[in-house]
């Protein structure tokens, strides 16, 4: 028997054309999601289903995807070392230093761009470093990552996805330790979003889960689908839509961007400063 997504979450999926995207990011301004293909695909969807391929970058395996207030986008590129900048008509140009294997951007409320340097997965040498609005790049972490992956800022607490440990870390946003918070098992956590209730959704590469975790409710297993037939390798997740009432899931096993309505509506993105101002 194959297990399906409740009908509950109303599950849909918007395009089957994309080429194992790994991170997937909501525009507000634009209506639609980004994301970035392993062959450097810039990806523009609509909540129609509509697909185009904006930008190409030679060498390119994109990842994480982060937007600014002016609708930059901030784009991880493991296969050239870098943090791309897209700006509207423009070509990507390099944001901040060479990064060994950046895999995720998070904007801070001081207008600092943090980004994972994942490292090796079998022994803990992940980082997190902040590049403010200049391309001033520098650590901030005060202890090696075991797989530093996706970020998440709620105001006052970086969270770290620890995909080797497993579990997710958190530390203040201004500075100071990094500790873990969730501990968790036999899964790979990948991605993290926010809620408006004050949860944090964590998506697993493996198996094909994805989780909650809140102070109130500690850690709760939302959807389990071992068949990937309805949710496979969500590797990061993105609320969508006016009120954020839907949550977009990449899939980097896949070809498939796929939407269903949480049961929390999602916290609204935070645009905390216009590069260069």
């Amino acid at each position: 028997m194959t297990i399906t997504v409740p009908d509950s979450f109303d599950r849909q999926v918007l395009t089957t054309d994309l080429d194992h995207v790994e991170a997937v990011c909501w525009d507000q301004v634009r209506k639609c999601l980004w994301a970035g293909g392993e062959a450097g695909q810039i990806y523009k969807i609509l909540l129609d289903g509509a697909v185009s391929v904006e930008v190409e970058i030679s060498g390119g395996v994109l990842l994480g995807i982060a937007i600014d207030v002016a609708g930059d986008l901030f784009i991880c590129d493991p296969g050239n070392h870098c943090v791309w900048q897209l700006s509207e008509g423009s070509r990507p140009k390099q944001f901040g230093d060479d990064i060994d294997y950046p895999n995720y951007p998070a904007f801070g409320p001081d207008g600092r761009l943090f980004v994972s340097d994942s490292g090796s997965f079998s022994v803990p040498s992940g980082r997190v470093l902040a590049v403010d609005p200049a391309g001033s790049t520098a650590e901030v972490t005060d202890r090696r990552v075991a797989y530093a992956n996706g970020l998440a800022v709620d105001g006052e607490r970086l969270w770290v996805v620890e995909s080797g440990a497993p579990g997710v870390s958190a530390m203040p946003v201004g500075g100071g330790p990094l500790e873990m918070v969730v501990e968790m098992e036999r899964c790979v956590p990948d991605g993290l979003a926010l809620d408006g209730d004050g949860g944090l959704l964590i998506s697993c590469y493996q198996p094909n889960q994805l989780w909650r975790w809140s102070e109130t409710d500690a850690l709760e297993l939302v959807l389990d689908d071992w068949s990937g037939e309805s949710i496979l390798s969500p590797t990061n997740v993105a609320f969508c839509g006016e009120q954020f009432e839907r949550l977009a899931l990449a899939s980097l096993c896949g070809h498939d961007l796929v939407t269903i309505r949480w049961p929390h509506a999602g916290a609204p993105v935070q645009y905390p400063f216009r590069m260069g101002d």
